[in-house]
């Protein structure tokens, strides 16, 4: 009986624990996405810039989005240690007459309203800009507040 009566209550903490993480992960998702958006909006709107192909870098388990736009949308889903190769290899193959807005991680800080993107914008056959775009949340949407270029570079 006292067996049984353990069982249970450790099945049962097993299953709130699971529901809670799975709830997280949603919020969390969802949160990235708006975050995805905000600086889709900002490159692609507020710059008047349009790309034949939005690429987002998504973790395994990320939902994938329609960003719109007109563009294709490209997700690379890949764990951490496996990016380099699978990024390297779908980059290999760009075609430099086209242009592409390349998402890459998002951050969210401990505070939950503020967050970083980086960010490579190739435009046709230019050097390829690399930005790290920080946003924060004011009334519940996410907004870019500050982008400073990294980097330039060399053909990928």
């Amino acid at each position: 009986m006292v067996k049984t009566t353990a069982r249970r209550e450790v099945a049962a903490l097993i299953l709130i624990f699971s529901v809670a993480l799975s709830a997280c992960s949603g919020w969390l998702d969802s949160e990235k996405d708006a975050i995805r958006r905000a600086v889709i909006a900002h490159e692609l709107e507020e710059r008047g810039l349009r790309v034949d192909e939005l690429i987002i870098r998504l973790s395994p388990g990320e939902f994938r989005a329609d960003f719109g736009h007109g563009s294709r949308i490209v997700w690379l889903v890949s764990a951490q240690y496996e990016r380099q190769h699978r990024e390297g290899e779908y980059f290999r193959v760009l075609d430099p007459k086209l242009s592409y807005l390349f998402l890459q991680d998002v951050t969210i800080g401990v505070s939950q309203n503020r967050a970083t993107v980086g960010v490579v914008l190739y435009l046709g056959s230019g050097q390829p800009t690399t930005k790290e775009i920080r946003l924060h949340k004011r009334n519940g949407a996410w907004e870019v507040s500050s982008q400073g270029a990294l980097e330039t570079e060399e053909g990928r």
